[in-house]
């Protein structure tokens, strides 16, 4: 364990530092200190000095390289991830996956709670919310009868800094839980986690299904596509107790622009 005093020249030099970090990151107003450490981070891995293959530093060290928060440093490397970069994993470090960025949507999924996970500088851009009947089209996914009325929200999602969006969501939210309809856009979190918070409700299960498609009409329209453009599709039923459905999302992305990863640990065969 370590020694928890500290002398007052360690405290002025902690001090110093904090002050000079608080003040660069003032300076850095503008431009935010994390793209800083981005862009820096960028040119060294094409510079080679973290070739493809290799493991960028410990994020204390990147921390002391900077002089920044462990939260800065956490967007800088947010950002090359999101760029295809990078990729992290637990119990491995970040990995230089390549050298180029590319405008890719990633998410990974190791857990149940990843499916939570919400980029923060993402701009969502909302179309429609209000209260609809569901329609013959739509009863069976909904698990319910065509004349109810479900929440439909239709919106659209950015990456920061680039103008075409990246994913197209259409989704039904129960009745039950149609007041969320106030917040949506305004607090940054998944409509999912927004019921479970607004209601004290738990999602107990999620069920996916992944789907090829060519994106037409509104949906191409909405994403800036010609057409005819391959997609994938994610449609999510969320689940609460007694196996009743709160909520269905429809998201549908280019195919360019969309990678999925997932991640499978298998037990240990047991020694008889």
């Amino acid at each position: 364990m370590k020694d928890e005093h500290v002398n007052s020249e360690t405290f002025l030099s902690i001090t110093h530092k904090k002050q000079n970090r608080n003040h660069q990151e003032g300076e850095d107003a503008i431009t935010p200190r994390y793209k800083t450490i981005y862009t820096a981070l960028m040119k060294q891995i094409k510079d080679g000095v973290y070739p493809v293959g290799s493991l960028l530093p410990p994020e204390i060290e990147l921390c002391e390289k900077f002089d920044a928060s462990r939260h800065t440093v956490r967007e800088a490397v947010r950002l090359l991830t999101e760029g295809g970069i990078v990729s992290r994993r637990a119990g491995v470090g970040t990995r230089v996956e390549t050298t180029k960025a590319t405008t890719r949507y990633t998410q990974q999924i190791s857990q149940l709670s990843d499916l939570f996970q919400y980029i923060k500088h993402a701009v969502l851009q909302v179309k429609l919310v209000q209260m609809q009947r569901v329609g013959a089209q739509n009863a069976e996914l909904l698990e319910c009868q065509p004349n109810d009325q479900w929440l439909r929200i239709i919106a659209v999602k950015l990456l920061e800094g680039q103008r075409a969006p990246v994913a197209y969501s259409d989704v039904f939210v129960h009745p039950d839980y149609s007041a969320v309809s106030s917040d949506v856009g305004k607090i940054k979190l998944p409509l999912s986690l927004l019921i479970e918070q607004k209601f004290s409700r738990r999602i107990i299960e999620v069920k996916q299904e992944f789907s090829a498609t060519a994106i037409s009409g509104d949906t191409a329209s909405a994403l800036k596509l010609k057409p005819g453009t391959p997609g994938l599709v994610i449609t999510r039923k969320y689940y609460g107790e007694k196996e009743a459905l709160m909520l269905v999302t429809i998201t549908t992305f280019p195919y360019k622009k969309m990678k999925y990863s997932m991640s499978l640990k298998f037990d240990a065969p047991q020694n008889n």
